[in-house]
């Protein structure tokens, strides 16, 4: 008999285990080698959890009372910090993404399909810029501000071009194309990437980087009971 840390009893054992001992100590060392194997198996079940193993797939509805859980990924030249994160199903996620490297980098999560998902926009000039400019300048920014002088009506139509959160994401400056069916996000040298979205179907993905397929991650998407 073997548990999976090695205890074990040949039959030759055993033979002069009885010759020798009482019962009551045969016993004793058979519950010994059982603990160490059950033991053994609990271990090796919480290590297959986290490793992935098998993890049923469910899918929950999304629970907008909950405020949104906001989580960190930095995207260095050698690879993403955390490596590996942990998303609550149905949970509003804002997912922020810093670029500690030196050149453009992505973060996506392959097989995850989020709903409501959005992309932080910031507006091309602020207020105080576009008091200052041009009608022509505020012409390539947006045509209802051309001619406006009075600043609390500048002021009005300004709140137009404040941050917001959009369906959509333009190319990046490498020519890779976002979808607005997986979450993908993308930061240049030195900049911040927001998004938004909530993650229905519980399960192990895989992160990466399109432009540098070696730097991967790990995202487990689970439900309060830990599916």
């Amino acid at each position: 008999m073997r548990g999976a840390v090695g205890v074990s009893l040949r039959m030759e054992d055993y033979n002069a285990m009885s010759h020798r001992y009482p019962v009551r100590y045969l016993i004793a060392a058979l519950a010994l080698a059982l603990a160490a194997g059950a033991c053994s198996s609990s271990d090796s079940a919480s290590e297959q959890l986290v490793a992935g193993g098998t993890r049923e797939t469910i899918t929950v509805e999304a629970n907008l009372d909950l405020a949104p859980l906001h989580v960190n990924v930095l995207l260095t030249d050698e690879g993403m910090e955390p490596d590996l994160i942990f998303l609550p199903a149905g949970r509003m996620i804002e997912l922020v993404l810093r670029n500690r490297g030196t050149t453009e980098h992505h973060y996506r999560i392959k097989g995850l399909i989020p709903t409501q998902l959005r992309w932080l926009q910031w507006p091309v000039v602020d207020e105080y810029e576009a008091l200052s400019m041009t009608d022509e300048e505020l012409a390539e920014v947006a045509e209802d501000l051309v001619g406006v002088t009075d600043e609390a009506e500048m002021a009005h139509l300004m709140h137009h071009l404040k941050p917001t959160f959009v369906p959509f994401k333009d190319e990046s400056p490498t020519g890779i194309r976002v979808l607005g069916t997986e979450v993908h996000g993308y930061v240049g040298l030195g900049q911040t990437e927001t998004m938004i979205f909530i993650p229905l179907q519980t399960g192990e993905y895989q992160s990466d980087d399109v432009r540098f397929p070696e730097i991967t991650g790990r995202v487990i998407v689970f439900t309060v009971d830990g599916a």
